[in-house]
């Protein structure tokens, strides 16, 4: 719209009857992206050429187009009426709203079934999916970003064969554990421990072998949580240059860290051991945060197996 100051367009609700939520998401936040300053210009836009302006950002950084609109953290709130009044929403693009095809067009049909707006950047307008050839071409821009969210998913499919067959690890390392790239964002060279987070385990560990009647998962959960210890979500976005979000370590995460053979530094695809083509043997990625004896005493003590150990040295 020529001649509007974008940035005079974000004001309260004030029941004008184009008071919208402007939508932003991202599956990947990386340092160089422009992707949340372009999606705010491109809202913010195609609010001004509508006449409304903006009450709030739904924004869902980190969050996979493949997630349910309605389960998101910052959008789902406002589609389930939990936040209070607006009258519409306006994204950057169809496929911001979502990647299949079906949450799309719930979402879109719940604008229109409760009389709200609904506005993407490149649309001329509000949509109208009461209108057939505006329903059309939502559905064929929702049916778009499914195909595009189908390559994106073979590709990462391809990808983890290719780097698995490789015996390098793809993905987030697991607890206890830190990548090492010459560069960031590049090639993993290595995997090492990482210093604090294999040392909590570990102390976790020999607390559970000293006395596994006494002290759990639970317990142990607990004491993490009151002593401040960031959770392994929270610890990963941290070591990554990301911001906490407050997330506490739960029993059962704890006990899945325990009892998975990652423990023992080996490369995992879907929980198991990946065994090497030539051998069979389980693909070791570095040095374990325990050896097997350790890791078949503490599953016998969390799962309450009755097994007699000698409780192991964890020090080295």
């Amino acid at each position: 719209m020529r001649g509007t100051d974008l940035n005079t367009i974000e004001r309260p609700y004030d029941g004008c009857g184009k008071c919208l939520l402007g939508v932003r998401r991202l599956s990947r936040v990386k340092l160089a992206t422009s992707s949340p300053e372009r999606q705010r210009e491109n809202v913010l836009t195609a609010a001004a050429a509508v006449g409304a302006h903006i009450i709030g950002w739904a924004d869902d950084w980190e969050v996979s187009g493949a997630t349910d609109p309605v389960t998101r953290p910052s959008l789902g709130p406002w589609l389930r009426d939990e936040r209070g009044p607006y009258d519409g929403l306006v994204a950057a693009a169809v496929d911001r709203l979502g990647r299949y095809v079906v949450d799309c067009l719930n979402t879109g049909y719940k604008m229109r079934d409760e009389k709200k707006v609904l506005v993407t950047y490149g649309h001329d307008g509000a949509w109208n999916l009461d209108d057939p050839a505006d329903e059309n071409r939502f559905t064929m821009e929702a049916w778009g970003a499914q195909m595009e969210l189908r390559a994106i998913q073979r590709r990462n499919r391809d990808a983890t064969v290719k780097t698995r067959a490789a015996g390098r690890p793809k993905g987030k390392p697991s607890y206890g554990f830190q990548y090492v790239r010459k560069v960031m964002g590049g090639r993993i060279e290595q995997v090492e421990l990482h210093p604090h987070a294999s040392e909590v385990l570990r102390n976790i560990a020999r607390r559970i072998l000293a006395d596994p009647e006494s002290v759990t998962c639970s317990s142990e959960a607990a004491r993490l949580n009151r002593a401040g210890e960031l959770s392994p979500a929270d610890h990963l976005a941290v070591m990554y240059g990301k911001p906490a979000g407050g997330r506490p370590w739960s029993p059962q995460s704890l006990k899945n860290i325990l009892l998975s053979e990652a423990t023992l530094g080996y490369l995992m695809h879907r929980n198991k051991p990946v065994l090497g083509r030539e051998d069979g043997h389980p693909v070791r990625l570095c040095e374990g945060l325990w050896d097997r004896a350790t890791h078949e005493a503490l599953r016998s003590a969390i799962l309450g197996l009755q097994h007699g150990w000698v409780t192991p040295d964890l020090a080295c």
